[in-house]
């Protein structure tokens, strides 16, 4: 991808791709052209005071976000996601449509969590971590933690494969 001018001062873009690899290559070259990001929440989404929301974010219509809550930089939330209390959710990670987070989650950066997945939750001692570049397979019920770059799928969720 080639930019060959320079955007107006109040420019702003959003990367609406789905996989997170792809989107932190794209967000990389938009900022190198010089664009600045919008962060986009439909106005539908019920989200508390109690969240934390990094640039470039999309969260869309019928989402619900309860408290404490913090969302790094260019994460997607599709449509009709839930998310818990004190949750944290890692730059560049796509949650699918139809995505549960319970409570005392914790996912890392680049995850992609696959169409009505569930996250079980886990304690404000002991959060389910979702590790960095896993990904969560369509329909998955995760109920203890993952490794990093990893595949996890199934009721309950369990690994799959191992990305290099």
């Amino acid at each position: 991808m080639a930019f060959f001018f320079s955007p107006p001062h109040d420019s702003l873009v959003t990367v609406a791709v789905g996989s997170p690899q792809s989107r932190k290559k794209i967000v990389a070259k938009c900022a190198e052209a010089g664009f600045s990001f919008a962060t986009l929440v439909h106005h539908s989404v019920e989200m508390s005071e109690f969240v934390e929301l990094g640039v470039g974010s999309i969260i869309c219509c019928g989402s619900i976000l309860t408290v404490n809550i913090k969302i790094e930089q260019h994460v997607h939330i599709n449509l009709d996601c839930t998310i818990g209390h004190d949750v944290r959710i890692g730059e560049f990670t796509t949650l699918s449509p139809g995505v549960h987070v319970s409570g005392n989650v914790h996912i890392g950066k680049s995850v992609y969590i696959g169409t009505g997945a569930v996250i079980i939750n886990g304690t404000s001692e002991n959060p389910l971590v979702i590790a960095d570049g896993t990904v969560i397979g369509a329909g998955a019920c995760v109920t203890k933690s993952t490794d990093a770059n990893s595949l996890y799928a199934g009721i309950p969720a369990e690994f799959k494969k191992r990305y290099a």
